[in-house]
């Protein structure tokens, strides 16, 4: 009954928050329908299937506030640096608490058409484009999250690839939470479309201010935070994306994630995600081949200690025949933390000719952890190569062993066989330099496990 009524209050404190004009009718209109849709639905609970084994009752308990206007000129350029992939000539758009920061950001002059700006400008100079794409593809009609954001959230990042442009540059999306206030609630709304041909490279980079895995211990006030984001990623016919993101937030944070792909005929959607840090983390990554000869690879890996939560819901959908698909994902999970892996895949009737493949790996390192794993395949063709897979186990006590023997102490051998086991994922990583910048925050974190251990 408690958890009822917090349910029913939050839900009314964000209809509260909510602001009708944003200066664009076609927004307006859209924002207003989200908003009544996000009371109509609610939060979701146990008793829904996609959220059975997340409970939303400690992000419920929390009387979330957003964060005042601000320019947020007391921060620095030199304060975001250690946020940025180093050794990348790359743009990057940096948001604090939601809000586009201009002074610290960066992006060269750019030709042939190419658009990276906020999502707040491109309202107002790109009305023709938004007016094609916003909202077309991550539904807000039977998710509360996707409603709430798509009601609440004024900013984020617009990415424009024209047709037969490849970006050379890197394009980092810097989002940073906790800054300022405690209990700061905020919402982000990416647009990314890659016309027919176009090319680019995105790193979605998610910190706090104050302790980011990356920063280690002791370096400011740790602040609660809630965020959600809804990217819309559009890969045109013959277009290339790779795709990462990193989520490395304080131990306060909270975020919802949702990310919707669409991809049209002979496109190529590379996406890597590494969940390390927050309290509470969901994210769910959706794929629509919506033509033939799509392929799309997904690459996670996921390490959770103390208390953490971390969920990721992933769905392909195979809707035209001759794509692939291929998904790897695996999770180290220490401490009393718990991990949720739901992995869907729909092969539609004339999907025919898909290949389809899923595998989902887990390593527990203590009796307290606990993993939920389930993998979905669902199969309406006759003539597919499809195959899904769910393990979770303990570091092998042979391995161990063996490099025990080898006068290597026990905690140093456990260190060596997690990291390999995290490495099957990392390795599929072909940027070095943003390789090399999560394989860092990997060790950081597996650090961290081994002396809480």
């Amino acid at each position: 009954m408690d958890t009822q009524i917090q349910n029913i209050s939050l839900k009314d404190k964000f209809l509260s928050l909510f602001l009708e004009d944003t200066g664009s009718k076609f927004i307006n209109t859209i924002r207003l329908d989200a908003i009544h849709k996000f009371e109509e639905l609610g939060f979701p609970t146990l008793k829904h299937e996609d959220w059975k084994y997340t409970s939303l009752a400690g992000l419920l308990k929390v009387d979330w506030q957003e964060y005042p206007e601000n320019d947020y000129s007391e921060i620095k350029p030199e304060d975001i640096q250690r946020f940025l992939v180093p050794g990348l000539c790359s743009d990057y758009l940096v948001f604090v608490n939601g809000k586009y920061v201009k002074h610290l950001s960066k992006v060269h002059e750019n030709t042939h058409g190419v658009i990276i700006e906020s999502f707040e400008e491109a309202q107002n100079l790109h009305q023709d484009i938004i007016e094609k794409y916003f909202s077309k593809y991550a539904h807000y009609q039977n998710n509360a999250f996707v409603a709430l954001n798509t009601a609440l959230a004024s900013d984020g990042a617009f990415v424009y690839i024209p047709k037969g442009v490849q970006h050379t540059h890197t394009i980092q999306l810097v989002n940073i939470t906790g800054y300022g206030q405690a209990d700061s609630f905020s919402n982000t709304r990416n647009l990314v479309i890659l016309e027919e041909g176009a090319k680019t490279e995105i790193v979605e980079n998610n910190v706090s201010y104050h302790n980011s895995l990356s920063l280690g211990e002791g370096r400011g006030e740790v602040l609660s935070s809630f965020n959600t984001i809804v990217n819309e990623l559009v890969v045109s016919k013959k277009a290339q994306l790779n795709y990462y993101k990193s989520q490395s937030e304080n131990e306060l944070a909270y975020q919802v994630n949702f990310t919707q792909i669409d991809q049209e005929k002979d496109s190529l959607c590379n996406t890597y995600t590494s969940c390390l840090g927050g309290k509470f983390l969901r994210n769910d990554l959706n794929f629509l081949l919506n033509d033939s000869h799509c392929e799309s690879h997904m690459f996670g890996l996921y390490i959770g200690n103390k208390q953490q939560l971390i969920d990721n819901h992933t769905f392909v959908d195979h809707a035209n025949p001759d794509c692939f698909s291929n998904e790897f994902y695996k999770g180290i999970i220490a401490g009393q933390a718990t991990a949720v892996f739901n992995g869907k895949i729909i092969v539609r009737p004339d999907a025919q000719k898909t290949n389809a493949y899923q595998s989902n790996k887990n390593i527990l390192l203590s009796d307290e952890g606990r993993i939920n794993t389930k993998p979905q395949l669902e199969i309406f063709a006759d003539d597919v190569k499809c195959s899904h897979g769910a393990t979770t186990g303990q570091l092998d006590d042979e391995a161990l062993f063996y490099l025990r023997s080898r006068g290597i102490g026990e905690e140093k051998a456990r260190a060596m066989l997690t990291l390999a086991f995290a490495e099957d994922v990392l390795e599929n990583i072909k940027q070095p330099e943003i390789k090399v910048w999560i394989e860092e925050q990997v060790e950081a974190k597996l650090k961290t496990i081994a002396g809480n251990g």
